[in-house]
């Protein structure tokens, strides 16, 4: 036996076996979307909700900029969103805002404190972070918005940067005068709901991830789930399959083993049933050895062959023993359980001591799953 052929860690994948056995677990995809989809929500809510950012209000109002005419005849018209949020700042501006706010029973705070401002008291600070002057396309129309956590507190800014610029038209040369031409009432600030975006998104991800998993998994599975599989890994004859306890293969499978069998150990005196796994079911060989007798005792004379089941080689000294007074081994490898790894070492073994492995019995094998696979 070749090990760099047998590795199983490099073998190709049995697609087939492979989806038939996703089959039955196919449910963890859609539990992955509907859970990545809650996850991927839940995720979404807390970030813009729970742990988002504090509700904010906005107020605005459009303002109508007369310019004035130069000594040349032009229009003092070089003024755009940038140059007015500039002005917004100055004391031009800023200083007739805060006299409007105090007139309003809002008066102002020292300091530089940004967010904390209510109707009891507000910084320059905060009247400037919440205010913006934007020049959407006619240089001559300006929309000014202020947005701040308070809702009256936004008004009331809105308000007396209103007054405030229309005194500013009126003491500057460069305007004729800024009318206000229309307000709106300070609104919640709502943001774009994704939460279907954030739904689909984890969705996909959960889903396409537990496929990953899935494929990973089988990937690393050493286990054998069909004889053409067993025979391809470690490249020994699968005389059958027997089938777990209480159910029953087609009568073909239970033919072709019996025709195995009894050409495999013809001409043998001794034979030795063997189970791959060992301490965790150590009453397998025992009940593989009286099922093969009760299906094969009126075809098959057993006081010419003795076959008798054999403690698992490295529990006792003793089994190395007896192994030396067969005249071959048939391994029983249950269908579907993590031991291919185990296998190896234990074929490895006995080749150590010249010890004939005549073949593998699958044992414990799903009924359902071989009629799928091989469509019988």
């Amino acid at each position: 036996m070749n090990r760099e052929e047998n590795e199983h860690r490099s073998e190709i994948l049995n697609l087939r076996s492979f989806y038939l056995r996703l089959i039955r677990r196919i449910w963890l995809i859609p539990a992955a979307l509907l859970a990545g989809a809650v996850i991927g929500g839940a995720i979404y809510f807390l970030a813009t909700v729970t742990f988002g950012p504090e509700r904010s209000y906005s107020a605005q109002s459009k303002l109508y900029l007369n310019f004035a005419y130069d000594e040349s005849g032009k229009v003092y018209d070089y003024y755009n969103g940038y140059t007015w949020n500039l002005l917004m700042s100055t004391d031009d501006i800023l200083n007739q805002t805060m006299k409007n706010l105090a007139a309003q029973g809002i008066p102002e705070l020292q300091g530089t404190d940004v967010g904390s401002g209510s109707l009891s008291g507000v910084t320059r600070a905060e009247v400037i972070a919440s205010t913006d002057a934007e020049i959407p396309s006619d240089s001559r129309v300006m929309v000014l918005t202020i947005t701040s956590h308070d809702q009256k507190l936004a008004q009331a800014i809105l308000k007396a940067t209103d007054d405030s610029l229309v005194s500013f038209g009126t003491s500057h040369s460069e305007f004729e005068g800024i009318d206000v031409r229309s307000t709106s009432d300070a609104a919640l600030v709502t943001y774009t709901d994704r939460t279907t975006a954030a739904v689909i998104t984890g969705a996909v991800l959960a889903g396409i991830s537990m496929i990953m998993v899935l494929l990973l998994l089988d990937c690393l599975d050493d286990a054998v789930y069909v004889p053409e599989d067993c025979e391809r890994r470690y490249h020994l004859p699968v005389l059958g399959m027997l089938a777990a306890e209480g159910r029953q293969l087609p009568e073909r499978f239970r033919n072709e083993l019996i025709a195995a069998f009894e050409h495999t150990i013809s001409g043998q005196h001794k034979v030795a049933l063997i189970s791959v796994s060992g301490g965790k079911n150590e009453g397998a060989a025992d009940k593989a050895c009286q099922i093969l007798h009760e299906m094969i005792r009126s075809d098959f004379d057993f006081q010419k062959t003795d076959v008798e089941a054999l403690q698992t080689p490295g529990t006792s000294l003793e089994s190395y023993r007896r192994l030396q007074e067969t005249d071959g081994v048939i391994l029983l490898l249950k269908a579907g359980e993590h031991a291919g790894t185990m296998a190896e070492h234990m074929i490895s073994q006995l080749h150590k001591h010249d010890c004939p492995i005549l073949g593998i019995i699958l044992t414990e094998t799903d009924p359902g799953f071989m009629k799928r696979y091989y469509r019988c």
